[in-house]
């Protein structure tokens, strides 16, 4: 049970840190809270990795609750980090681009200085 929340969860953040933002992650805008802030989102949630990680730690559970599939509930953890992982990818594949466009700006503007 607790896999098919935690699995989920993990491949959201790999496929985020990974993926999403290449790396590269903006130390000050960790600790701001304000609506201001990078990482803020949406009412300080972020509205793609919850439309992820629901629809995964749903078939995860269902995997664990269905008595014919017990021998694969075993694996829920990395069914559900599969999954969640591949869901965000497709969703968020906006923001990477705009991660790609917002750096590129940034090493203009530096070279230009």
């Amino acid at each position: 049970m607790l896999g098919s929340f935690i699995g989920p969860l993990f491949g959201i953040l790999l496929t985020d840190f990974y993926l999403i933002k290449r790396g590269r992650i903006d130390v000050n805008d960790l600790f701001n809270d304000t609506p201001a802030g990078r990482y803020w989102y949406r009412g300080g949630f972020n509205p793609k990795a919850i439309g992820a990680l629901l629809p995964s730690v749903a078939i995860c559970l269902v995997i664990s609750f269905i008595p014919s599939l017990h021998e694969v509930a075993n694996f829920s953890w990395f069914i559900g980090a599969g999954l969640a992982a591949g869901c965000y990818r497709f969703i968020a594949r906006e923001d990477r681009e705009t991660e790609e466009v917002s750096s590129w700006r940034s090493n203009v503007a530096v070279q230009k200085d």
